[in-house]
């Protein structure tokens, strides 16, 4: 049997301690993103803090679906301020609110009437 047929059957407290030895690397080879849907949002909510502080981009994306609007909107602020690397802002679009996507397209739109826009891309030339 695999260990992920047992992961509904278990209670927060199984899951804690699974979390906890697989963050101290007591445990190997369960795949983090596999537990985000047993997960409470408290336990969910302080994993993501882990994974921020341990800037585990990998892991950090696979949990935006399971996370709250306020720890996505941590998240893009810390990948705006350098702490986070690896994920790109363009990752959290799908999950960001309404108003913080209004909010990053009027920023937007003011720096480029500032400063111009500068086209990375390589499509026109």
């Amino acid at each position: 049997m695999k260990y992920i047929h047992m992961l509904p059957f278990l209670d927060n407290e199984d899951l804690d301690e699974l979390i906890e030895k697989i963050l101290s690397g007591e445990v190997k080879g369960i795949k983090m993103m596999m537990l985000y849907p047993f997960l409470d949002k408290e336990t969910i909510e302080k994993l993501v803090d882990h994974l921020i502080k341990e800037n585990k981009s990998k892991d950090l994306i696979h949990s935006l679906p399971f996370i709250s609007k306020e720890k996505i909107n941590e998240i893009y602020d810390k990948i705006l301020d350098g702490t986070l690397s690896d994920i790109s802002e363009m990752a959290l679009m799908p999950f960001l609110g309404k108003s913080k996507i209004k909010e990053i397209f009027k920023t937007f739109v003011k720096d480029a009437a500032e400063n111009g826009v500068e086209n990375n891309d390589e499509e026109e030339e």
